[in-house]
């Protein structure tokens, strides 16, 4: 006979020692095969998400900051295949509300799209153009209908055909923090339409470019209408409103577009007036001008075109307050509001060469003017843009160093040659309809009407492109136009050679591989999969824990025979592959049928993470989905882990000489071989523990701040001096020469017979429950008052945010003035200000991974003193780092766990201008409501992007009853805004409820665990039961009744339960000392205390069922000697 064949027949023999074992192993398999396809499931419903999102796009091009002409789609389109779809989008945020204004929803994503963008939905069919969009009774998409998606639909709950009124700023050639800008308030366009119909994700109602579980609001409007909208004002001079500022690129078949085919079609296909470039041919000039849409010309633009050709001339226009003579003090001769140029004198034939910085030239209608002559001292003032769009006057004296000639006409519909298109001034009729976004203080002449009327813009003086450029420079630049020698060099040439030299990211444009984001984004910070199997690690232990002790004793039934097997010559090693084979098979068999059931434990998790634990996923629903690597795995796992148990549990018995196996009984008691061992050993090292545990309490007390780890590493230390302690017990009770005069003894005695046993059970049990119950001191809660500026508010009591920007500092006068703000309410509160620059949301709230987190740009000094830090503080923010790299500031959690980084990494980025620059982290926030950001000092935040303009987050600090009001206040006068704020502690309550419902989870396995694994304490008391049987049969032989003999048993073994019970419920009691009887964490619930409750009841009732089983009969029949 094989062994193979002696395997099976074990097996099958001993069918009632495996079928426990086989009942353990799969639970091991549920449980471990379950974990891995939550998992599974977890990504593979992130991944659904996102490929609904991003339904059959591939590719994104967009201009962040800026608009580029429709017909860009054409064109890429045409070197792309023919199956390919560009879709240009117009994309914008908006605030939605009903006509009676009962219902608003404001931070709406707004996309004006067209048919191609439906070609590309996830199903075509669920999209408004659709075959299903007649049996919806969808309205055609060209009839001015709003559609919405699910997520709006549910905020709006409103039907078909219900008027809903959507109001977005209307975009405006360059930001308007920029001088010269246009009149301060925003300008609003609104849209009153009829709801036409509810997307579903099929229908790319999920669309977005930021991965999130979590689809945005999103209102879908037609292309076409929504451009004649936002467009109507951006190109003055032909008055075309084709304009998008995202491009979706891909294939509606199962072909994908690559993101280096897409690139070179775009290289190939935009074009200078995509990127708001015009190259202008002067009229009284033998030049090119080469201008720019946004006015002010960007760096890479006047590098890039001064190497067009090397006689180039680089100009800077600017409108000034006055031009006056220093002589005049009365002012009677000042010039108001005229616009200046700077020039390199070496450049021009009008300056002489040794031109300095502190002269200028006047032409002849603004000397006689002001009666000047050569030499005089001439003062220009100006306004310039400070910190905030706060106004600053300035002026600088020059010297009149020469009198040019009289300007010539400027015909009508026609432009100076020295100035470019400056929004509100440029069109309008007379200089009382100018629109500049700067105060007119100084009376507007009937002299300076005429000027304007005859010569337009044209230039009244002009000073050194340096002196200019220290004057009026700023950061969208610091020229307004390049001009270009005419002389043997075509228009064509000119803007061949430009484009030429210009890549897609220096006109602004920034291409994204949708596809690649998405597969990566899916790699949640959080591996679900292994997550839960830490948090079933208690399960799996008392599993594993049943299966050993199963198995062992199985072994020790039959160590008489494993005694015959040694005596009749087999090796040890053949012994035990029969042996442990048998194992291994009922492991494996045990481990087949977990893995069979593992889908009910993984829909069980999924259920729960839906609804008891939802917290942890902001909401969000799973479909259980499994792979056959997680089912391999998990079935494997389980195999290999019971059988390693099993090989633990029986190393020793495999071990002994066959004599010492041939004389155990039938029970399987092989002698007296737990000898007790001295006690002072295991007495001394309890005691240095216990020493040790209380030092570090009155050392750092209830109040410290490291108080939680320090209570629980002392009571860490306590549960292992307690386990010691009752080793040395178990020790000194189990010694044979000590003598006994009560059966109370006997039962110590017995007890420390069997030390092993004894000590696994009680610390399985004690070890189980301290760290189930002890994790709940980390259960977070705010750590201090929210007005406390340390605290994770950083004392600010709301946190809200707007659809538009603004772009005033709503604590001073002109802000007061322009939105008629209460004076009394600013006076009581203040309002803090931050820039945001919108990317992936990094918080614990995002199931998805982070891959560009949003950026918000702060002024260090609005924030000195707030918020805790790990490492770092707000002044850190002011570090000289490389020239390319931009120190950030990022809240603890999100650093470590979801950018899994350090203090001292860095995040590649891109800029504006399409340019690539690096963010080093350099501090971290300490449990703050910070999390999901970085944050960048605003200096360093407008270096980076230049064009984007005002502030969309503002922090309200105060007391919460004046800051209350604020908000409300604020938010009824920036309505248009769409300003929306939050409270700053549920905000941070949020947060903390992410990471308290994973201790929850831990809790909650955890403790399903520890009362499985009460079970192995039943085991360990029928086994005692079976060995000991003829003890009891004895003590009933000399008088003692059966109930009596079951009584003292039962509390015998109910020492066990009790000894584990009690060391683990006070090492845990003092890990959570700061959390019961502190101030610097919240009180725990009262939950631990119905899990004490609970495993108490639990262990004595398994000890009472196998004492009552075991004893239900008289024991003396086993006196019988046959």
């Amino acid at each position: 006979m094989n062994l193979w064949k002696i395997i099976l027949r074990n097996l099958l023999f001993f069918r009632r020692q495996n079928i426990g074992i086989i009942f353990a192993a799969a639970l091991c398999a549920v449980v471990l095969t379950g974990a891995l396809t939550v998992g599974d499931s977890v990504r593979s419903t992130l991944r659904e998400f996102g490929e609904k999102r991003i339904g059959k796009g591939d590719i994104a091009m967009l201009s962040p900051d800026g608009f580029f002409e429709e017909g860009l789609a054409g064109r890429i389109k045409e070197k792309l295949s023919q199956n390919s779809v560009v879709s240009p989008i117009a994309l914008t945020r908006g605030t939605l509300t009903t006509p009676d204004g009962l219902l608003r929803v404001s931070n709406v994503q707004v996309l004006g799209v067209d048919e191609r963008f439906w070609r590309l939905a996830p199903d075509f069919a669920h999209t408004p153009l659709g075959s299903l969009s007649v049996k919806k009774e969808f309205p055609k998409w060209d009839s001015d209908s709003f559609f919405v998606n699910q997520r709006l639909a549910k905020r709006l709950n409103l039907e078909k055909g219900d008027r809903l009124i959507l109001r977005m700023e209307e975009p405006s050639m360059f930001s308007r923090d920029a001088p010269m800008s246009g009149e301060r308030d925003n300008k609003f366009v609104t849209m009153n339409n009829p709801l036409g119909g509810i997307l579903q994700a099929e229908g790319f109602g999920n669309f977005g470019l930021q991965g999130n579980q979590l689809a945005p609001l999103s209102i879908f409007v037609p292309l076409g209408s929504l451009q004649k909208k936002l467009f109507r004002s951006l190109d003055e001079v032909s008055g075309s409103t084709k304009f998008a500022n995202f491009l979706l690129i891909g294939d509606p078949g199962e072909a994908k577009v690559e993101l280096k085919l897409a690139k070179q079609a775009i290289d190939k296909s935009w074009t200078l007036e995509d990127a708001g470039i015009e190259i202008k041919e002067l009229l009284n000039s033998n030049q090119w001008s080469v201008r720019a849409r946004q006015v002010f010309l960007s760096d890479g633009l006047v590098k890039q075109a001064s190497r067009v050709k090397k006689d180039s001339v680089g100009v800077f226009t600017y409108l000034v307050n006055g031009i006056e003579k220093k002589a005049d003090q009365n002012r009677t001769s000042l010039i108001p509001y005229s616009m200046m140029s700077a020039v390199s004198p070496a450049k021009v034939d009008f300056l002489n060469n040794d031109w300095g910085d502190g002269d200028i030239a006047l032409n002849q209608w603004a000397a006689n003017d002001l009666n000047a002559t050569l030499g005089d001292s001439i003062k220009i003032s100006y306004y310039t843009v400070g910190e905030r769009r706060k106004l600053i006057e300035s002026s600088r004296e020059f010297t009149l160093r020469k009198i040019l000639p009289a300007p010539q006409l400027v015909l009508e519909n026609q432009e100076s040659d020295w100035t470019p298109r400056f929004p509100g001034l440029s069109d309008a009729e007379s200089c009382g309809e100018w629109d500049t976004g700067i105060p007119i203080i100084h009376k507007v002449r009937d002299l300076d009407e005429d000027y304007w009327e005859k010569y337009r813009g044209t230039p009244k003086g002009f000073v050194s492109l340096r002196a200019g450029q220290e004057m009026w420079g700023n950061r969208w630049g610091s020229l307004t136009g390049i001009r270009i020698n005419r002389n043997n060099i075509s228009l064509e040439e000119v803007r061949m050679r430009l484009r030429k030299n210009l890549k897609a990211e220096d006109a602004g444009l920034v291409l994204r591989g949708l596809r690649s984001d998405v597969q990566k984004s899916v790699e949640s910070p959080v591996d679900f999969g292994q997550l839960f199997m830490g948090f079933s690690f208690f399960v799996i232990v008392a599993a594993l824990a049943i299966t050993g002790m199963m198995f062992s004793f199985s072994l020790e039934q039959r160590s008489q025979q494993i005694g015959i097997l040694r005596a009749v010559g087999w090796k040890t090693k053949k012994i035990r592959l029969v042996y442990w084979g048998e194992g291994l098979l009922a492991a494996v068999i045990g481990s087949t049928f977990g893995v069979m059931l593992a889908s009910i434990y993984g829909k069980t998790i999924l259920s729960l993470l839906s609804g008891e634990w939802s917290g942890a996923v902001s909401g969000a629903s799973f479909q259980y989905d499994s792979s056959m690597n997680s089912i391999m795995t998990g079935g494997i796992g389980s195999t290999v882990t019971c059988l390693m148990a099993m090989i633990w549990s029986t190393r020793k018995l495999l071990k002994r000489e066959p004599v010492e196996l041939l004389v155990s009984g039938s029970d399987g008691t092989i002698g007296a071989t737990d000898v007790a061992m001295k006690r002072s050993w295991h007495l001394w090292v309890g005691l240095l523990c216990l020493g040790l545990s209380l030092s570090i309490v009155f050392s750092f007390g209830l109040r410290s701040n490291q108080a939680s780890m320090a209570f629980f590493g002392a009571g860490g230390l306590m549960l292992i001096g307690g386990l010691f302690l009752f080793r040395a017990a178990l020790g000194n009770s189990g010694n044979p020469e000590k003598r006994f005069s009560q059966l109370v003894q006997l039962n110590r005695r017995n007890l420390g017979k069997r030390t092993g046993r004894s000590l696994v059970t009680v610390g399985a049990m004690s070890a189980g429950t301290f760290l189930v119950v002890s994790t709940g001191a980390f259960r977070k809660a705010p750590s201090a008052p929210p007005d406390e500026l340390q605290s994770g508010t950083g004392g600010f009591t709301f946190w809200g945010e707007s659809a538009s920007p603004v772009y005033d500092d709503l604590n001073n006068d002109e802000a007061i003035n322009l939105f008629d703000l209460n004076e009394s309410l600013l006076e009581k509160s203040k309002v803090v200000p931050l820039r945001l620059r919108e990317g992936d949301d990094a918080s614990c709230l995002n199931l998805n991974k982070a891959l560009r987190p949003k950026i918000y740009g702060v002024k260090p000094g609005d924030f000195t003193g707030r918020f805790g830090f790990a490492e770092g503080n707000w002044s850190s923010l002011s570090q000289d780092i490389d020239q390319n790299v931009v120190p950030a500031l990022v809240d603890q959690n999100t650093m470590m766990w979801a950018l899994k980084l350090g203090v001292g990494d860095r995040l590649p980025y891109v800029d504006g201008e399409g340019k690539p620059f690096e963010i080093e982290l350099v501090g971290a926030f300490k449990g703050s409501m910070l999390q999901g950001a970085l944050f960048i000092k605003e200096d360093d935040f407008l270096k980076k992007f230049k064009q984007q303009g005002g502030y969309r987050s503002f922090m309200l600090s105060g007391k919460q009853a004046d800051t209350d009001k604020l908000a409300v206040h604020l938010e009824d006068r920036l309505f248009q805004h769409g300003m929306e704020f939050r409270n700053s502690l549920a905000i941070l309550e949020e947060l903390l409820e992410v990471e308290n419902t994973y201790l929850s989870i831990f809790q909650g396995l955890g403790g399903l665990g520890m009362l499985i694994g009460t079970c192995g304490l039943g085991l360990v008391v029928v086994r005692n039961l079976v060995e000991r049987g003829q003890e009891f049969a004895l003590f009933e032989a000399i008088g003692y009744r059966l109930d009596n003999i079951r009584k003292f048993i039962f509390l015998e073994h109910a020492q066990l339960a009790f000894g584990g019970i009690f060391i683990g419920s006070i090492s845990a009691v003092l890990g959570i000392s700061p959390a019961l009887f502190g101030t610097i964490l919240d009180s725990p619930s009262l939950g631990f205390l119905w899990f004490f409750i609970a495993l108490t009841i639990l262990a004595f009732f398994w000890v009472w069922i196998a004492v009552f089983l075991t004893l239900r009969k008289s024991q003396l029949h086993l006196l019988k000697n046959e």
